[in-house]
């Protein structure tokens, strides 16, 4: 009897952590400097841009299309936003731009991504989905090969990524 019940009891815990071993994941590294092509599609409309982090919470996005937007340099530095379009270079307090722009969105989550602050990750067909939520808005990135590949935010705000 006390030999089944071992058994038993070792069985049912094997089974526990199987289960538990397959639905964890652990988060991907990104580092702290970070560089890539991005391609961004809101609302129905795409930009192509090159992203760049130097340091914690210092970005520069520079945009190559649409043409309206071709040469754009928008820098994130701290608390200070600079945009350079055209020779003309306009300084503003970070905190004009708005929360729900896809600069905030996009740098936002990449940030949340390389801290894993109050990330969840889960394998799902062969690939790592991470989720997190910046400025109240839930987002979804996917990676592949240990390489962020998209970031979405509900289905009007997504991200691709093609790492240099």
């Amino acid at each position: 009897m006390y030999l089944k019940k071992s058994i038993l009891i070792t069985a049912a815990a094997l089974c526990l952590c199987a289960c538990s071993h397959s639905s964890e994941a652990k988060p991907c590294d990104i580092g702290e400097k970070y560089s890539c092509d991005v391609t961004v599609t809101q609302n129905g409309k795409q930009f192509s841009a090159v992203m760049t982090r130097g340091a914690a919470d210092i970005w520069e996005l520079e945009f190559s299309k649409p043409d309206t937007v071709k040469g754009l340099k928008i820098n994130l530095d701290g608390p200070s936003l600079s945009a350079r379009f055209s020779g003309l270079t306009y300084r503003t307090d970070r905190s004009e731009l708005s929360q729900y722009s896809l600069v905030s969105l996009g740098c936002g989550a990449v940030e949340k991504l390389i801290s894993k602050d109050g990330i969840t990750c889960k394998k799902e067909d062969g690939r790592l989905i991470e989720q997190g939520t910046v400025s109240g808005q839930d987002f979804t990135a996917e990676f592949e090969d240990e390489k962020l590949k998209e970031l979405t935010f509900s289905d009007q705000l997504r991200f691709e990524f093609t790492q240099r």
